[in-house]
């Protein structure tokens, strides 16, 4: 996934190959620092998990599950680059979480970007990941905050499971 600004053209691939080394250093970095690794023992149960999700909503492209620094668990989610999406998410969660608590509202469950060509969704899963969902334009969006916050639960169980 290549992102531009409103009247530049499209990064090259150059460009994308600097974010994306940018992330997975930073990512690379703080799991050294924190101690945590990617989640590949739950990596298989959270994949079963996405992959019921596509079953019921056939409008997802793509499903990705992060922890909440920004570490890739899992994907399905071809033609992005989901370790930058990863990131990209957990810094959402993060400010999304402050604009929740900034208005003294309770804590963070959901956002969803609206998009030209469809939604992004991120949903909290647990304390310690997140679940994003990009789906094109014509989803019921109803049917997916239906589907998706049991799937956003039972992901969060599986991976504080595997962090404990």
């Amino acid at each position: 996934m290549k992102f531009r600004q409103r009247g530049q053209r499209p990064m090259g691939t150059t460009t994308t190959a600097r974010i994306r080394e940018f992330v997975r250093t930073a990512a690379t970095q703080t799991a050294a620092r924190t101690g945590r690794r990617r989640l590949v023992g739950v990596e298989q149960d959270v994949l079963a998990e996405l992959g019921r999700l596509r079953h019921k909503l056939p409008q997802v492209q793509g499903l990705l599950v992060a922890s909440a620094d920004g570490l890739l668990v899992a994907e399905d989610a071809a033609g992005v680059e989901a370790e930058t999406m990863a990131a990209m998410s957990a810094a959402y969660l993060g400010l999304a979480q402050q604009i929740a608590k900034g208005a003294d509202y309770g804590e963070f469950q959901e956002t969803v970007t609206r998009a030209t060509g469809g939604y992004v969704a991120t949903f909290a899963a647990g304390t310690h990941a997140l679940l994003t969902v990009l789906a094109d334009a014509g989803i019921n969006l109803g049917l997916l905050h239906h589907e998706a916050r049991p799937v956003a639960t039972r992901v969060g169980e599986l991976v504080a499971a595997g962090q404990g």
